[in-house]
Protein backbone atom coordinates (compact mmCIF):
# COMPACT_ATOMS: atom_id res chain seq x y z
CA UNK A 1 0.00 0.00 0.00
CA UNK A 2 1.30 3.71 -1.08
CA UNK A 3 2.10 5.87 1.61
CA UNK A 4 0.93 9.30 1.82
CA UNK A 5 2.53 13.09 2.91
CA UNK A 6 -0.34 15.26 4.67
CA UNK A 7 0.19 18.51 6.91
CA UNK A 8 -2.38 18.36 9.62
CA UNK A 9 -2.87 21.86 11.52
CA UNK A 10 -3.62 21.81 15.70
CA UNK A 11 -5.21 24.56 17.64
CA UNK A 12 -6.80 25.07 20.87
CA UNK A 13 -7.83 27.78 22.96
CA UNK A 14 -9.16 26.46 25.72
CA UNK A 15 -7.98 24.43 29.29
CA UNK A 16 -4.29 24.32 29.55
CA UNK A 17 -3.74 24.75 25.77
CA UNK A 18 -0.24 24.16 25.19
CA UNK A 19 -0.61 21.06 26.85
CA UNK A 20 -3.36 19.85 24.55
CA UNK A 21 -1.51 20.74 21.12
CA UNK A 22 1.36 18.47 22.24
CA UNK A 23 -0.99 15.59 23.15
CA UNK A 24 -2.74 16.20 19.88
CA UNK A 25 0.68 16.68 18.16
CA UNK A 26 1.71 13.02 19.81
CA UNK A 27 -1.85 11.41 18.91
CA UNK A 28 -1.37 12.52 15.17
CA UNK A 29 1.85 10.62 15.44
CA UNK A 30 -0.10 7.78 16.02
CA UNK A 31 -2.56 8.09 12.79
CA UNK A 32 0.98 8.17 10.71
CA UNK A 33 4.66 8.44 11.25
CA UNK A 34 5.83 11.99 12.52
CA UNK A 35 8.14 13.54 9.85
CA UNK A 36 8.51 17.36 11.18
CA UNK A 37 6.34 19.38 13.68
CA UNK A 38 6.25 22.79 13.84
CA UNK A 39 7.02 25.02 17.38
CA UNK A 40 4.49 25.99 18.95
CA UNK A 41 2.72 29.47 18.82
CA UNK A 42 0.75 31.79 20.38
CA UNK A 43 -1.56 33.45 18.10
CA UNK A 44 -4.38 35.48 18.08
CA UNK A 45 -8.22 34.89 17.91
CA UNK A 46 -9.42 34.46 13.93
CA UNK A 47 -12.70 35.87 13.09
CA UNK A 48 -14.49 36.64 16.60
CA UNK A 49 -11.54 38.34 18.69
CA UNK A 50 -13.58 38.06 22.24
CA UNK A 51 -12.15 34.74 23.16
CA UNK A 52 -8.76 33.41 24.53
CA UNK A 53 -5.65 33.53 22.12
CA UNK A 54 -4.20 29.97 20.92
CA UNK A 55 -1.61 27.69 20.49
CA UNK A 56 -0.89 26.24 17.00
CA UNK A 57 1.46 24.10 15.39
CA UNK A 58 1.37 22.29 11.94
CA UNK A 59 2.65 18.47 11.53
CA UNK A 60 3.24 16.73 8.51
CA UNK A 61 2.97 12.81 8.76
CA UNK A 62 3.30 9.73 6.09
CA UNK A 63 0.68 7.99 6.26
CA UNK A 64 -1.38 5.10 4.39
CA UNK A 65 -4.84 6.61 4.76
CA UNK A 66 -6.37 7.76 2.08
CA UNK A 67 -7.84 11.62 2.47
CA UNK A 68 -10.92 10.91 3.40
CA UNK A 69 -10.05 8.35 5.95
CA UNK A 70 -7.39 10.39 7.43
CA UNK A 71 -9.89 13.44 7.81
CA UNK A 72 -12.09 10.65 9.58
CA UNK A 73 -9.31 9.91 11.50
CA UNK A 74 -8.68 13.59 12.59
CA UNK A 75 -12.17 14.09 13.31
CA UNK A 76 -12.23 10.77 15.72
CA UNK A 77 -9.35 12.37 17.53
CA UNK A 78 -11.22 15.87 17.97
CA UNK A 79 -13.80 13.87 19.51
CA UNK A 80 -11.51 11.84 22.02
CA UNK A 81 -10.03 15.37 22.57
CA UNK A 82 -13.58 16.64 24.06
CA UNK A 83 -14.40 18.59 21.28
CA UNK A 84 -18.04 19.73 20.89
CA UNK A 85 -20.22 21.76 18.85
CA UNK A 86 -19.44 25.33 19.31
CA UNK A 87 -20.13 28.81 16.65
CA UNK A 88 -18.09 29.31 13.76
CA UNK A 89 -14.86 31.03 14.67
CA UNK A 90 -15.65 29.97 18.38
CA UNK A 91 -13.52 28.94 21.04
CA UNK A 92 -12.06 25.35 20.59
CA UNK A 93 -10.87 22.62 23.06
CA UNK A 94 -9.01 21.37 19.89
CA UNK A 95 -8.77 21.74 16.28
CA UNK A 96 -7.34 19.41 13.58
CA UNK A 97 -7.62 20.42 10.30
CA UNK A 98 -6.13 18.76 7.24
CA UNK A 99 -4.36 21.27 5.37
CA UNK A 100 -2.57 19.79 2.78
CA UNK A 101 -2.67 15.81 1.17
CA UNK A 102 0.50 14.48 -0.98
CA UNK A 103 -0.45 17.62 -4.19
CA UNK A 104 -3.80 16.82 -4.49
CA UNK A 105 -6.72 19.06 -5.01
CA UNK A 106 -9.92 17.90 -3.90
CA UNK A 107 -13.29 19.09 -4.17
CA UNK A 108 -15.56 16.82 -2.05
CA UNK A 109 -18.47 17.15 -0.17
CA UNK A 110 -17.17 17.71 3.71
CA UNK A 111 -13.59 17.31 2.05
CA UNK A 112 -11.55 20.37 0.57
CA UNK A 113 -7.66 20.05 0.27
CA UNK A 114 -5.55 21.76 0.27
CA UNK A 115 -7.47 23.37 3.24
CA UNK A 116 -9.71 26.47 1.66
CA UNK A 117 -8.48 29.59 3.82
CA UNK A 118 -5.22 28.51 4.64
CA UNK A 119 -3.91 30.98 2.52
CA UNK A 120 -5.19 33.53 4.59
CA UNK A 121 -4.66 32.57 8.01
CA UNK A 122 -1.04 33.39 9.79
CA UNK A 123 -1.35 31.02 12.46
CA UNK A 124 -1.14 28.41 9.83
CA UNK A 125 0.78 29.56 7.45
CA UNK A 126 3.42 30.88 10.14
CA UNK A 127 4.12 27.23 11.46
CA UNK A 128 4.12 25.78 7.76
CA UNK A 129 6.32 27.62 6.45
CA UNK A 130 8.73 26.87 9.55
CA UNK A 131 8.66 23.16 8.43
CA UNK A 132 8.42 23.16 4.34
CA UNK A 133 10.41 26.45 3.26
CA UNK A 134 7.63 25.91 0.47
CA UNK A 135 5.52 28.50 1.92
CA UNK A 136 7.51 31.36 2.66
CA UNK A 137 6.64 33.14 0.19
CA UNK A 138 2.57 32.43 0.85
CA UNK A 139 3.24 33.93 4.15
CA UNK A 140 5.30 36.48 3.51
CA UNK A 141 2.51 37.96 1.75
CA UNK A 142 0.69 38.43 4.80
CA UNK A 143 0.01 41.60 6.19
CA UNK A 144 2.45 42.44 8.58
CA UNK A 145 -0.09 43.14 11.49
CA UNK A 146 -1.60 39.47 10.85
CA UNK A 147 1.92 38.21 10.96
CA UNK A 148 2.75 40.27 14.73
CA UNK A 149 -0.02 38.28 16.06
CA UNK A 150 1.53 34.60 15.78
CA UNK A 151 4.32 34.56 17.87
CA UNK A 152 6.40 31.32 19.69
CA UNK A 153 6.32 30.12 22.78
CA UNK A 154 9.41 28.85 23.78
CA UNK A 155 10.76 31.96 25.20
CA UNK A 156 7.62 32.51 27.03
CA UNK A 157 9.31 34.50 30.35
CA UNK A 158 7.48 35.11 33.87
CA UNK A 159 8.21 37.40 37.11
CA UNK A 160 6.90 37.90 40.08
CA UNK A 161 6.05 41.86 41.29
CA UNK A 162 7.71 43.07 43.77
CA UNK A 163 6.42 42.44 47.41
CA UNK A 164 5.70 46.40 47.66
CA UNK A 165 3.59 47.20 44.23
CA UNK A 166 3.80 49.97 42.24
CA UNK A 167 1.97 53.04 43.15
CA UNK A 168 -0.44 53.17 40.28
CA UNK A 169 -1.27 50.80 37.21
CA UNK A 170 0.36 52.89 34.95
CA UNK A 171 3.66 52.44 36.73
CA UNK A 172 3.17 48.54 37.30
CA UNK A 173 2.82 48.30 33.20
CA UNK A 174 5.62 50.29 32.94
CA UNK A 175 7.53 47.47 34.93
CA UNK A 176 6.34 45.12 32.87
CA UNK A 177 7.46 46.59 30.11
CA UNK A 178 10.59 47.21 30.98
CA UNK A 179 11.47 43.85 32.09
CA UNK A 180 10.00 42.59 28.49
CA UNK A 181 12.93 45.11 27.17
CA UNK A 182 15.72 44.18 29.64
CA UNK A 183 14.98 40.57 29.07
CA UNK A 184 14.84 40.48 25.74
CA UNK A 185 11.96 38.13 26.05
CA UNK A 186 8.97 37.25 23.52
CA UNK A 187 5.93 37.18 26.07
CA UNK A 188 5.97 38.20 29.49
CA UNK A 189 3.32 37.73 31.95
CA UNK A 190 3.34 39.86 35.78
CA UNK A 191 0.79 38.56 38.64
CA UNK A 192 0.14 40.14 41.76
CA UNK A 193 -2.76 38.64 43.77
CA UNK A 194 -5.31 38.84 41.72
CA UNK A 195 -4.28 41.16 39.21
CA UNK A 196 -2.08 39.95 36.13
CA UNK A 197 -1.11 41.34 32.85
CA UNK A 198 0.32 40.27 29.74
CA UNK A 199 2.42 41.26 26.81
CA UNK A 200 3.87 40.22 23.93
CA UNK A 201 6.24 41.73 21.91
CA UNK A 202 5.86 42.24 17.91
CA UNK A 203 8.56 40.65 15.85
CA UNK A 204 11.16 43.02 14.19
CA UNK A 205 9.35 43.03 11.22
CA UNK A 206 9.42 45.64 8.48
CA UNK A 207 6.89 47.32 10.62
CA UNK A 208 2.94 48.13 8.52
CA UNK A 209 2.40 51.46 10.68
CA UNK A 210 5.95 52.72 9.51
CA UNK A 211 5.25 51.61 5.76
CA UNK A 212 1.35 53.71 6.28
CA UNK A 213 3.25 56.61 7.30
CA UNK A 214 5.83 56.98 5.03
CA UNK A 215 3.65 56.53 2.12
CA UNK A 216 1.05 59.17 3.50
CA UNK A 217 3.93 61.42 3.95
CA UNK A 218 4.50 60.95 0.59
CA UNK A 219 1.42 61.73 -0.38
CA UNK A 220 -0.10 64.19 1.48
CA UNK A 221 1.86 67.23 0.40
CA UNK A 222 -0.71 69.77 1.37
CA UNK A 223 -1.49 68.31 4.87
CA UNK A 224 0.37 67.07 7.53
CA UNK A 225 -0.14 63.24 9.11
CA UNK A 226 -0.41 62.94 12.80
CA UNK A 227 0.36 59.64 14.22
CA UNK A 228 -1.86 58.33 17.68
CA UNK A 229 0.67 56.06 19.81
CA UNK A 230 -0.09 54.05 22.84
CA UNK A 231 0.87 56.06 26.00
CA UNK A 232 0.83 52.59 27.70
CA UNK A 233 1.18 48.85 27.18
CA UNK A 234 -2.22 46.72 27.46
CA UNK A 235 -4.62 45.30 25.15
CA UNK A 236 -5.91 47.70 22.01
CA UNK A 237 -9.82 48.31 21.58
CA UNK A 238 -11.63 49.56 18.93
CA UNK A 239 -14.31 52.18 20.27
CA UNK A 240 -18.12 51.71 19.45
CA UNK A 241 -18.98 52.93 16.83
CA UNK A 242 -16.17 52.01 15.28
CA UNK A 243 -14.10 54.61 13.34
CA UNK A 244 -14.09 54.30 9.63
CA UNK A 245 -10.89 54.41 7.22
CA UNK A 246 -10.96 57.50 5.36
CA UNK A 247 -14.35 58.93 7.48
CA UNK A 248 -13.79 62.62 8.75
CA UNK A 249 -13.58 62.75 12.87
CA UNK A 250 -14.75 65.88 14.66
CA UNK A 251 -13.70 67.39 17.59
CA UNK A 252 -11.52 64.57 20.24
CA UNK A 253 -14.02 61.57 19.50
CA UNK A 254 -12.39 58.54 20.91
CA UNK A 255 -11.65 56.23 18.64
CA UNK A 256 -10.58 53.44 21.23
CA UNK A 257 -9.43 52.39 24.34
CA UNK A 258 -6.22 50.41 26.46
CA UNK A 259 -7.00 48.24 28.82
CA UNK A 260 -4.31 46.80 31.37
CA UNK A 261 -4.88 45.74 34.70
CA UNK A 262 -8.76 46.47 34.47
CA UNK A 263 -8.97 49.99 33.91
CA UNK A 264 -9.83 51.26 30.72
CA UNK A 265 -7.79 54.31 29.30
CA UNK A 266 -9.30 56.41 26.36
CA UNK A 267 -7.72 57.07 23.32
CA UNK A 268 -8.36 60.22 21.61
CA UNK A 269 -8.62 62.01 18.07
CA UNK A 270 -7.25 65.26 19.58
CA UNK A 271 -9.06 67.22 16.92
CA UNK A 272 -10.54 66.71 13.88
CA UNK A 273 -9.32 65.59 10.90
CA UNK A 274 -9.31 62.12 8.45
CA UNK A 275 -8.54 59.00 9.38
CA UNK A 276 -5.96 57.70 7.26
CA UNK A 277 -5.27 53.84 8.89
CA UNK A 278 -5.30 51.61 11.97
CA UNK A 279 -2.47 50.33 12.06
CA UNK A 280 -3.21 48.64 15.31
CA UNK A 281 -5.49 45.69 15.29
CA UNK A 282 -8.65 45.06 17.84
CA UNK A 283 -7.69 42.93 20.71
CA UNK A 284 -4.01 43.45 20.21
CA UNK A 285 -1.49 43.58 22.78
CA UNK A 286 -0.05 47.13 22.04
CA UNK A 287 3.29 47.99 23.23
CA UNK A 288 4.11 52.36 24.63
CA UNK A 289 4.59 54.27 21.58
CA UNK A 290 3.24 51.68 19.36
CA UNK A 291 1.89 53.77 16.38
CA UNK A 292 -2.84 53.01 16.79
CA UNK A 293 -4.17 55.97 14.44
CA UNK A 294 -3.25 57.92 11.38
CA UNK A 295 -5.20 60.99 11.02
CA UNK A 296 -4.20 63.84 8.35
CA UNK A 297 -5.08 67.33 9.35
CA UNK A 298 -5.42 70.05 7.04
CA UNK A 299 -2.72 72.79 5.86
Amino acid sequence: MSTHRAYVGIGANLGDRRAVVERAIAHVGTIGRTIARSRLYRTAPWGDLNQPWFVNAVVLIETKLSARGLLAALQAAEKTFGREPSPRWGPRSIDLDLLLYDDAHIEEEGLRVPHPRMRERAFVLVPLAEIDRRFEAMRDALPAFELAGVLPLERESAANMAKDPPISATQRVRELAQFLIREDAVRVRIERGGDAIEVVRRPKCDRREDRLAADASANATAQRVDTIKADLVGIFHVSRPAPVQGEMVEGDRELGYIEALGIRTPVHSVGAGRLLAMPAADGEAVEYGQPLFLVTRGA
